[in-house]
């Protein structure tokens, strides 16, 4: 029995994959520090408990990343999951465990699901603490857009239209949590730099769980692939002619195709004109205003700072000349990975040579 396990559940686009990354690089510095980050949910990223709780037609496409197909396989995986997730903690006996994995916070979409999560980390620790990050919902839908296209998104994705929607109404998604795990082990923090520990999501997480990162830690180097208006334009109609699966398994012909964007993405991000982001704001106020009366305490109900939307001065669709510009990018790009290849294969096949 474990003293408390803090299960941050994300939310998407507020900083996990940073998280993450620090702790699976540094697993054997935070052991020495009493936090135990397990291996059996996933090297990295814990994606393996979203896919043991939620229901099948809502991880599919999680299922492919981790090649759990055909459906025997998924119910092979839940099978033994759970006892090896408790043998490995069990063998690792520190005060504090820690679990991640952003996809909780959108993919278990009601009690049941969570309660299922509820049924295999309780038994795992004294007490369980749910740390969630929360950021304004205009800027959660232009991460959401941008990311739905850099993994193969074809179609626009049209903005939040419903009060309930439940990947970005806070209250009813905090709510499931809540209910399962009792309100008083539900951790909100706002997704701010001017109100995050250190300024960095990562410090401000360790900070829940009363450790401060030293020397001993090391920060791997993060890099945003940040693709602007026309590049993901261009990949919004690449993707109907080259999709990222075919038959549930990666397409090799896709390459590293957002990498190579985000080379030349030197202009204005997603455009999405303002009225449509002060109006997303608009939906989820009154929503907004209950949770942080009632996980923050704050009485004036204000949840995120204010925020002023323009419109983005390069809203021009795609022209075929911008297109034809960002394939000859792509050709020129592609063409230099493949001399750096021959190079290292060159250097190789001389040192292969002179043993």
């Amino acid at each position: 029995m474990q003293n408390t396990l803090y299960l941050h559940i994300g939310t998407e686009k507020t900083g996990s994959t940073a998280l993450q990354s620090v702790s699976a690089k540094n697993r054997g510095a935070l052991l020495n520090q009493g936090i135990f980050y397990p291996r059996t949910p996933g090297e990295r990223n814990h994606i393996k408990l979203t896919l043991f709780a939620a229901d099948g037609p809502n991880v599919r496409d999680l299922r492919r990343r981790v090649r759990l197909f055909p459906e025997d396989a998924h119910e092979l995986f839940k099978a033994h999951f759970a006892e090896e997730l408790r043998s490995e903690i069990q063998a690792n006996r520190c005060p504090r465990i820690y679990l991640s994995n952003e996809h909780l916070s959108s993919r278990l979409r009601n009690v049941q699901e969570v309660r299922r999560l509820a049924a295999i980390v309780r038994p795992l620790a004294e007490s369980v603490k749910i740390v969630v990050y929360l950021r304004p919902q205009p800027e959660l839908f232009l991460s959401t857009y941008s990311t739905s296209i850099k993994t193969g998104r074809t179609k626009p994705l049209e903005p939040p239209k419903r009060p309930q929607d439940p990947r970005y109404n806070y209250e009813k998604k905090l709510s499931f949590w809540a209910d399962v795990f009792g309100e008083e082990n539900v951790i909100v923090r706002i997704y701010d730099r001017n109100t995050l520990v250190g300024g960095d999501v990562v410090k401000d997480f360790f900070s829940i769980m009363g450790y401060e990162p030293g020397s001993d830690i090391e920060i791997p180097t993060m890099r945003n692939v940040r693709l602007d208006h026309h590049a993901l334009q261009f990949l919004l109609e690449f993707n109907k002619y080259v999709p990222p699966f075919i038959n549930e398994s990666v397409n090799p012909d896709r390459g590293d195709i957002a990498n190579a964007l985000s080379t030349r993405s030197k202009g204005h991000a997603l455009a999405v004109p303002a009225p449509v982001l002060r109006n997303i704001t608009k939906l989820y106020n009154e929503s907004n205003a209950r949770v942080a009366r009632r996980f923050l305490g704050r009485s004036d109900g204000n949840l995120f700072a204010d925020l002023e939307y323009k419109d983005n001065p390069d809203e021009e669709t795609l022209t075929a000349e911008r297109a034809v510009e960002v394939s000859a990018h792509i050709w020129r790009w592609t063409q230099g990975e493949l001399a750096k290849a021959k190079r290292k294969l060159a250097r190789l096949k001389t040192k292969l040579r002179s043993m």
